[in-house]
């Protein structure tokens, strides 16, 4: 058996804690990213890739971005009688239940882009809000839609008395709920994604580079 140098396993070992501080100290931003922030990233991007595998890493990597950046902007009612929600894996369910996380879907009712926004929803909003918004085919582009998507269901939630009459009122409109009362499916499925979601494990990252595991084999 081959005897190992010493000064070669004490390099390599050094290397992969600076590695590991490295990857540490990338996980905490001035902005309060935390390590569980990225594992939040992790798991959607593995959520993503197991529902829509046909998506390029890089385009899984863009729309998990935008759905965190769009999660923050959630507002659910405050008080002690309201159910806490992760709001990342809200978003995960609605988008889930709407569009299967296809960026160009289309009802045959003409909704629009990952959050099936209606155009006529989406220019009344941009207006109210100051938000550019020039034609439809901006509701394809996953930033504005997911924006646009949560700020409707924000004004959603502020006219209903639950988070349940505001995804029905999401599915149906505001009128159409309150005249027929919703399909409770719809709001059914945003719940069953959204708890595939929280079930669902972290996955695992690799702290060891090739090059640093290749230096301990030595």
């Amino acid at each position: 058996m081959r005897k190992r140098n010493p000064l070669i396993q004490i390099l390599g070992t050094s290397l992969l804690v600076l590695v590991f501080l490295t990857e540490s100290y990338g996980k905490i931003s001035s902005a309060g990213l935390t390590v569980r922030n990225e594992s939040s990233k992790r798991k959607l991007e593995a959520y993503i890739a197991k529902h829509r595998p046909s998506l390029s890493s890089q385009e899984r990597s863009d729309l998990v971005s935008a759905m965190e950046r769009a999660s923050l902007n959630l507002r659910f009612p405050v008080g002690k009688k309201q159910e806490r929600y992760d709001k990342l894996g809200f978003l995960v369910g609605l988008v889930h239940t709407e569009s299967q996380f296809h960026k160009r879907a289309k009802s045959h009712k003409g909704a629009l882009g990952l959050m099936q926004v209606m155009p006529a929803t989406a220019k009344w909003l941009a207006k109210k809000e100051g938000i550019p918004f020039s034609s439809e085919k901006d509701l394809y582009d996953p930033e504005t839609n997911l924006y646009l998507g949560v700020l409707y269901m924000n004004y959603l939630l502020e006219r209903t008395d639950s988070v349940e009459a505001a995804l029905l009122s999401y599915n149906a409109g505001l009128g159409g709920y309150k005249r027929f009362g919703g399909i409770p499916e719809y709001s059914r499925s945003v719940y069953r994604y959204y708890e595939d979601w929280k079930s669902m494990p972290v996955p695992t990252q690799s702290m060891i580079s090739e090059t640093v595991a290749s230096l301990l084999s030595i």
